[in-house]
């Protein structure tokens, strides 16, 4: 199924379809500010474990939280000056920021050294389902492991026949992947270099 919904002038039949989608457990395909993402609420293991079998995903490899803004980012990661400073910079934008992982993130979500990849994307649909959801959503690259990205609604819903629940249509997506930021340690260090700038992290 491919929905149309701009949470700026959302439709009362594609928003209670979504929310009762995540609600009840479903995995959707939504646009970001980067590529296509796959996601699921953030608090139903049994849906990210779900996500992962659709991906054929090792569970060691950790996917990404999207939150609203820096306030929801702090009650999942820790954020401590030297980080909000960077993240005040790049983000909403096309990065993911990888921090301490808070005790409420479920070890699913964590990786070897209890970090976590968050997302603030600078596109109205993501930030829509987290508000949508009130709480965030996962997200994670839209394609299954070892084949390439989708970047188009249909080839999406065609290739994950059956196995995810929705689309959200946002068109055809071409580009590079988010760049990947770790803040520890008060340092910054550059896991993956996509679309965003790094200049901004210099």
């Amino acid at each position: 199924m491919i929905l149309e919904w701009r949470p700026e002038r959302p439709k009362k039949s594609a928003t209670e379809k979504i929310r009762e989608v995540l609600l009840s457990g479903g995995v959707i395909a939504y646009p970001t500010d980067t590529l296509y993402g796959l996601g699921c609420d953030f608090y139903n293991v049994k849906a990210i474990r779900k996500l992962y079998q659709i991906k054929k995903m090792d569970e060691k490899k950790a996917m990404t939280l999207i939150c609203r803004s820096f306030e929801e980012v702090s009650t999942y990661a820790v954020v401590n000056d030297f980080a909000f400073r960077i993240m005040r910079s790049i983000l909403p934008g096309p990065y993911t920021v990888v921090l301490r992982a808070k005790k409420i993130v479920p070890k699913i979500m964590m990786t070897k050294k209890r970090e976590i990849g968050i997302r603030i994307p600078a596109h109205a649909v993501p930030i829509g389902l987290v508000a949508l959801l009130g709480r965030p959503v996962i997200n994670t690259s839209a394609k299954v492991s070892g084949e390439e990205i989708l970047t188009e609604p249909r080839e999406i819903e065609k290739r994950f026949k059956g196995l995810i629940d929705l689309v959200i249509d946002g068109g055809t997506l071409v580009g590079d992947p988010s760049t990947i930021v770790r803040l520890v340690e008060d340092r910054v260090e550059i896991l993956r270099k996509g679309k965003g700038s790094t200049h901004l992290l210099l």
